[in-house]
């Protein structure tokens, strides 16, 4: 994938890179294997991931892009925007935005987001809509507003005593 990160900013004259944390505070480093290390102040340019005007523009509101470091695992992580205030990223540069993200499968989207299938597999659960099938031990939850179409499933099977399977759609 490519250009996961966007990014509108409203000074086009000025130059915008990101950086990646994890939530335990350590750096990503977006510039080598996409690896993640206590932060180090001679290393700052190393964890710029650049980003590019969509379109040229010389003024007024800008559409910024670039690429999430793809060696990143998946999970949840804080990228912070920053105006480069000279030739390269320096530790000073200003920061103007931070966002908490989930990275999962080449997918970027904001830590807050939900899908409306999330949305309705929650519902399903707090409603309590569901089916048990005891030949195969498996629950199934129903969609909270049409009460038929399973969202999310639960099976506990005997021969896997400690362990079950669960599955959303």
């Amino acid at each position: 994938m490519a250009n996961e990160i966007q990014y509108l900013h409203d000074d086009a004259a000025e130059t915008l890179y990101a950086t990646v944390r994890n939530l335990s505070g350590e750096f990503c480093n977006a510039s080598g294997d996409g690896t993640f290390a206590p932060f180090a102040l001679a290393d700052w340019p190393d964890y710029a991931v650049a980003l590019t005007q969509v379109a040229s523009a010389t003024g007024g509101n800008v559409a910024v892009q670039g690429t999430f470091p793809s060696a990143v695992a998946d999970g949840c992580y804080l990228l912070d925007i920053f105006i480069r205030g000279g030739a390269s990223p320096a530790r000073t540069d200003f920061r103007v935005a931070t966002v908490q993200v989930n990275w999962h499968g080449g997918v970027l989207t904001a830590a807050d987001s939900w899908s409306v299938g999330a949305l309705r597999t929650v519902l399903a659960v707090l409603a309590g809509n569901m089916s048990f099938d005891e030949s195969t031990g498996e629950a199934v939850f129903l969609d909270a507003e049409d009460g038929s179409t399973p969202r999310a499933s639960y099976k506990v099977s005997a021969t896997s005593v400690g362990r079950s399977e669960a599955s959303v759609s």
